[in-house]
């Protein structure tokens, strides 16, 4: 039994650090695309959902972006997509976009738009945007893969969910359309 309690009342902002969870549901000689949609709303279980963010990083305006109709498609079923112009090709990492998702929750529990975040990520790097969202009297979820699923996310988080027992991945093909395709 834990302290915390759920409300059909609380308001859930979802925040997904997409790189990390589409490396960490990669099952190798597979090409299933990860249900984004799905897996917010499954995030947010039967309370309010009010936001569900996707940040991630994009090419340099002018260069060919292949991530760009996958925003695109996101954008269309309603997420809030924050693309930063800022990965290294020669690291082949990305930059900013952890620190722009910490930022991004922060202000959100200061302005008190939301009661839960729900943290889509097991990179420790948002610890303490994690620490301050619940010095600020929020609640902090976290969600993400076995794999990828930080020690100190586990110790710093209200609750966390496991998705490797979540069916998240979608069988029917990448133009499925309608509410649970996202292109992802």
């Amino acid at each position: 039994m834990t302290l915390l309690s759920d409300s059909p009342h609380d308001r859930v902002m979802v925040f997904i650090d997409l790189r990390n969870v589409l490396k960490s549901s990669e099952i190798p000689g597979l090409d299933l695309p990860l249900d984004l949609y799905r897996l917010s709303l499954d995030m947010a279980g039967g309370r309010r959902l009010v936001a569900a963010y996707v940040f991630d990083t994009r090419a340099p305006y002018g260069e060919e972006d292949r991530a760009h109709r996958m925003h695109d498609r996101l954008r269309f079923l309603g997420f809030r997509v924050v693309a930063r112009e800022s990965y290294d090709p020669s690291r082949r990492e990305q930059k900013e976009v952890d620190v722009a998702m910490g930022c991004e929750m922060v202000a959100h529990a200061l302005k008190d738009n939301f009661d839960v975040a729900v943290v889509v990520s097991g990179d420790r790097d948002f610890v303490p945007a994690i620490q301050h969202v619940q010095s600020a009297g929020k609640r902090v979820e976290v969600a993400a893969f076995h794999e990828a699923f930080s020690k100190e996310m586990l110790k710093s988080c209200d609750r966390y969910r496991m998705l490797d027992s979540v069916p998240l991945l979608r069988m029917d093909g990448p133009a499925a359309g309608g509410a649970g395709g996202d292109g992802a």
